[in-house]
């Protein structure tokens, strides 16, 4: 029997400077250190929400002495195109070695379910698993991939056929994001 422990949270704005649930989630375990994480976001979400690259950016100065992001934020497919290719869950990987990403650093994944899932598989299989903070971006994300425990890809035409088990380190839901949905999506 295991055990897990993360904390969920919901907020609005989460990358306005004056919002301390981000800060405040990553020192939750060790307040007086300089935490490292790198940003994977889903494209979709970038491409409905022109500021969010310069509002992540503008966070992590402000909140430096707590924060450091090392790296710009990358960019993924969104959607299932996410879960179908290898490469982005390598190109993830890659990038957690490249920046010194390992199990006392964060990865934090931003998107819709398949990129959380596929972000959280690349997380558990760098440093035999980097802490991750999701960021769901769709109300079934939010239910979904978000708060489980479940995460993978998609192979040999097989859906969800490589993953692994692993909670995350949080959870943090931004309604904002919910704000840039179709209408038919919000009530799903």
């Amino acid at each position: 029997n295991v055990a897990f422990d993360f904390p969920v949270c919901f907020t609005r704005d989460l990358f306005d400077v004056a919002n301390p649930v981000l800060r405040d989630t990553l020192a939750r375990r060790e307040a007086d250190k300089r935490h490292r994480a790198v940003v994977v976001l889903d494209a979709n979400v970038a491409a409905a929400n022109p500021g969010l690259l310069a509002a992540i950016g503008r966070y992590f100065a402000h909140h430096g002495a707590a924060l450091e992001l090392a790296a710009d934020p990358v960019l993924v497919p969104g959607g299932e195109q996410a879960k179908n290719d290898l490469q982005h869950v390598l190109d993830v990987v890659e990038l957690t070695s490249r920046y010194g990403i390992d199990r006392h650093s964060y990865l934090i994944v931003i998107g819709g379910g398949a990129v959380l899932d596929m972000a959280s598989f690349a997380a558990a299989i760098a440093h035999r698993s980097v802490r991750v903070v999701r960021v769901p971006t769709t109300v079934l994300s939010q239910d979904d991939s978000g708060v489980g425990v479940k995460n993978g890809i998609n192979l040999f035409g097989k859906k969800n056929y490589v993953g692994t088990f692993m909670a995350p380190f949080a959870v943090l839901n931004d309604s904002a994001f919910l704000d840039t949905l179709e209408h038919r999506d919000k009530i799903a």
